[in-house]
């Protein structure tokens, strides 16, 4: 996000005068502890990188997947109490790219342009947050998991979609346990509503679920 527009000869130019840090990690291994300060952005550059929530019943949740391209610890980095509220893990190998907020600032004061790119990232990162809450307030399982898939369609233009994400966390995001994800899926094919076959989704009967939504909204 902080090089978008630029080209290939222009990011290399500016790698020679930048102050960086690129790190392999392992699967497994732990990137950032919750509560650790955030005095740098990181980059994933290549594979993902999981945000997780960790309880004190030792349940980990996940709260976001993350991949080559995005960024963490852009929307903590200058806050007052810039420490980071959740744990960032390697699900599998992967290499992330880490600048300091003092080379931060250093680029920003000299290119607006990248100023405006981490405003803009920021921005969508809201509207991402935004739309987890709606789907949590939707009301039961079955209407967020319509609520989703409808959003999905919308997304994809089109009635045969694709899941951006494992079941695993998709359960997580729609805040509840797999199987019961899987039931009502379950549920929703068997009644004709859907059909599936591993991460590819067809809406089946759409003008039914947007019809339970709007029975929804109009409690």
């Amino acid at each position: 996000m902080l090089f978008r527009g630029k080209s290939v000869d222009d990011i290399s130019a500016m790698l020679q005068t930048m102050i960086y840090t690129v790190k392999p990690l392992r699967k497994k291994e732990h990137i950032v502890n919750e509560g650790e300060t955030a005095d740098h952005i990181g980059i994933i550059l290549s594979g993902q990188v999981e945000v997780q929530k960790n309880h004190s019943n030792g349940n980990n949740v996940t709260i976001a997947r993350l991949g080559r391209g995005q960024t963490f610890g852009e929307a903590v980095i200058f806050r007052k109490e810039n420490v980071y509220p959740a744990t960032i893990i390697a699900p599998g190998n992967c290499c992330v790219m880490f600048i300091s907020k003092q080379e931060l600032l250093r680029l920003f004061a000299a290119d607006t342009d990248m100023l405006s790119s981490y405003m803009e990232n920021l921005s969508e990162r809201l509207v991402m947050v935004n739309q987890n809450i709606e789907i949590l307030s939707v009301g039961s399982l079955r209407k967020r998991i319509v609520f989703y898939l409808l959003k999905q369609a919308d997304q994809q233009s089109s009635n045969t979609l694709k899941l951006p994400f494992s079941r695993k966390v998709w359960a997580e995001l729609l805040n509840t346990a797999r199987p019961s994800l899987s039931r009502e899926l379950a549920f929703l094919r068997d009644n004709g509503w859907i059909d599936f076959k591993g991460s590819e989704f067809t809406l089946l009967n759409r003008e039914g679920m947007e019809d339970l939504l709007e029975k929804f909204k109009r409690k």
